[in-house]
């Protein structure tokens, strides 16, 4: 009990001080951080080495947070009909379970965490997770326009050559210095101070038809993805007051894609669009179909694909750098995230069914659009939301209920064969420290691997193994 409640407290440390300022190798917020680039400077995986793997039967379907020593998700009990779900923290090393709290009746559309708390949103208000008490404490009612035309999960749209498109929207918000921004049909901004209403686009806007359903920001603009009667459109807001700074004209969207570099706003869709902050028009590109990823913002250029099969790689001038073929289907949204000089792509597979779907990520370099590696997750279930990468570990959930952690530095298998050391459990750290040994072997520092292959064999207590080169 007392390590739960350690483990716990260092959850809610992790989270309080990460909140002062953006720390570009923390994954504490929906897509990194409030650009919603889906990028981190800091290295992944290289090679494509399985950590650790759960199964709890049912469904992963928020996007998971890296926070310190944790791993914070939502688990469903069906992907189908949910009816119940639980928050659950997993030891970030291990795989371990460290905390969880199931809530009965309603399930939650979002769990994420802000300064020490956890918050979940199950469309209609938002509540406060308390691991300690084990309590969900009422924070605010959220109001909804009267034609809340994507009050569901997801939509379906075509893509330009016939494709049926499942996109799930979130309701991700965006939290800022003061006040935290929730797309939720209509837009809505809490006080962080104590939850209340400040403003909300119904109010400002007086069109009540606009519905809201992606944000991302900073502390001078806020930026909405609005739907109106089929048409979507870019809306800029002061975070402060909710003034209306510009509308954009209608863009077909088909989707609801937005990043934000330095001076520009990257949009997509049909198309790709870069608006500068005031709202000029700066370029379009055309791909193949429609977008049926999120965009991802590297250090000098986005990344996405279309339903076509097309990865692309678009400088920030609008021009095309390369363009590769992957396996997304063209049925539902897949995913990209990128870490140091690798774009990960989580393709969902298949048409539906379960005994011919499927998820696996594959990694390609940013740089030139070669594929690095690839590896199916060995489960029929797709992956409906965006992973996470964070401390050198991709994290993936799918819809049959595995969370996988991948990763390739020795050294974090080494501290996984520590922890499960340090609770007695001889074989399973032996296994960690053996794939420690095998990676250190891999990268060629033949006497680090040595130096584990030796601690193995004291812990085995059988005559000493010498490692050898591959060749």
């Amino acid at each position: 009990m007392k390590s739960r409640m350690a483990l716990i407290s260092a959850f809610m440390v992790c989270t309080l001080v990460s909140a002062s300022g953006f720390d570009s190798c923390e994954w504490i917020d929906y897509l990194s951080n409030p650009q919603r680039t889906g990028y981190s400077p800091c290295t992944g995986p290289e090679y494509p080495e399985v950590l650790w793997k759960v199964n709890i039967p049912g469904t992963f379907d928020a996007s998971p947070f890296i926070l310190g020593s944790t791993v914070l998700t939502y688990w469903e009990d069906s992907r189908f009909n949910p009816s119940k779900g639980r928050v659950i923290l997993f030891d970030v090393i291990t795989g371990d379970v460290i905390e969880e709290l199931g809530r009965k009746t309603y399930f939650f559309h979002e769990v994420f965490p802000v300064d020490d708390r956890i918050i979940g949103y199950d469309g209609e208000a938002l509540y406060d997770i308390d691991l300690v008490s084990r309590k969900f404490t009422l924070l605010a009612r959220i109001p909804e326009n009267s034609s809340n035309s994507l009050s569901g999960h997801h939509f379906v749209i075509r893509g330009n050559m016939g494709a049926v498109f499942h996109y799930v929207f979130n309701r991700y918000p965006l939290i800022l210095e003061d006040g935290i921004i929730i797309p939720s049909g209509i837009g809505v901004c809490l006080s962080r101070a104590d939850y209340k209403i400040v403003w909300n686009l119904d109010d400002i806007t007086k069109d009540p038809d606009l519905d809201t359903h992606t944000v991302a920001g900073d502390e001078s603009t806020a930026f909405f993805i609005a739907e109106k009667r089929g048409a979507s459109y870019i809306l800029a807001v002061d975070p402060s007051t909710g003034e209306l700074k510009w509308m954009s004209d209608k863009l077909p969207l088909a989707g609801g894609w937005l990043v934000l570099g330095n001076d520009t706003v990257f949009c997509g869709g049909e198309k790709l669009w870069a608006f500068s902050w005031d709202g000029l028009k700066l370029w379009e590109f055309a791909p193949e179909d429609i977008i049926i990823t999120n965009i991802v913002l590297g250090p000098d250029a986005v990344y996405f694909a279309d339903c076509v099969k097309n990865l692309y790689k678009i400088g920030l001038d609008g021009n095309l750098i390369w363009k590769t073929t992957w396996e997304g289907n063209q049925f539902f949204q897949s995913h990209l995230i990128g870490a140091g000089n690798i774009l990960y792509c989580v393709e969902n597979l298949g048409d539906g069914a379960l005994e011919t779907s499927g998820s696996r990520v594959t990694a390609y370099r940013m740089e030139d659009g070669s594929k690095l590696w690839s590896l199916a997750l060995g489960s029929p279930g797709w992956v409906r939301r965006v992973p996470t990468v964070a401390q050198g570990i991709l994290i993936i959930g799918t819809m049959d209920g595995d969370l996988i952690a991948l990763a390739s530095d020795p050294e974090l298998f080494v501290k996984q064969g520590d922890a499960h050391l340090s609770k007695g459990s001889t074989e399973k750290a032996i296994d960690s420290y053996e794939k420690a040994a095998e990676l250190y072997e891999k990268r060629g520092d033949m006497s680090r691997s040595q130096e584990i292959l030796n601690q193995i064999q004291e812990l085995e207590n059988q005559p000493p193994v010498s490692a050898t080169p591959e060749p």
